[in-house]
């Protein structure tokens, strides 16, 4: 087959392998997340999501109820990926007490979700502007539930029990630890802006100025 532009495509055998019922109902999670990080949930159409995802609208209600369930869905799938060997790496080094490592694998971590997946990023920052305060809410505590912020918050009541770190509120020191690169991250990393340093050495400084904040004055 050759388009208007001269390029031949193949066409696609009829025979092509069946999907199962859980590779198409992440064809239609990864087609979401497109669709949600470029135009916002309020932009996307049920049919726009089928389009893209190539099935039916009737296929997208069959999996996902609801474009919320969808919605959800896809911040579940991108927001766990690869979270098992991070928290096993950073549960190793909290056992060894390597805090300044610790800190250093949770910025790194941010900057890296960030730079790898943008789609989920924007979709989030579509999800805050064009939700209600309630909605917002809920959307926050499930970001809680996130395996980061449960290890943070042991970490940090851990080495506030041995006498390390001070002992403000741990909310607003886990709160700290992730702002500093999640800030950086989205300037950088989802909206272009030119970065002078390299991540790891971005990494490593701002590692060394939280764990200053963090440890009991002598």
């Amino acid at each position: 087959m050759v388009d208007s532009g001269g390029e031949s495509h193949s066409i696609e055998p009829a025979s092509r392998r069946r999907l199962s019922a859980q590779e198409r109902r992440d064809q239609i999670i990864e087609a979401a997340i497109r669709l949600f990080g470029a135009h916002g949930y309020n932009g996307t159409t049920t049919r726009a999501l089928a389009e893209q995802a190539g099935v039916s609208e009737a296929t997208v209600f069959k999996h996902f109820p609801t474009k919320d369930a969808l919605h959800l869905a896809a911040f579940t799938r991108r927001a766990n990926q690869g979270a098992d060997d991070l928290l096993e790496e950073l549960e190793r080094l909290a056992a060894e007490r390597k805090d300044m490592a610790v800190l250093q694998t949770v910025v790194g971590g941010i900057l890296q979700g960030l730079e790898q997946d943008r789609d989920m990023q924007r979709m989030l920052l579509f999800a805050w502007l064009e939700q209600t305060t309630e909605e917002n809410e809920r959307m926050s505590a499930q970001l809680m539930e996130y395996p980061l912020f449960p290890f943070l918050n042991r970490w940090v009541a851990d080495r506030q029990a041995e006498g390390v770190f001070v002992d403000d509120a741990r909310e607003l020191i886990v709160a700290a630890v992730t702002a500093l690169p999640v800030d950086y991250a989205t300037r950088h990393k989802l909206y272009g802006l030119e970065a002078n340093r390299p991540d790891d050495e971005v990494a490593a400084t701002f590692a060394a100025f939280l764990l200053r904040g963090l440890r009991r004055p002598s």
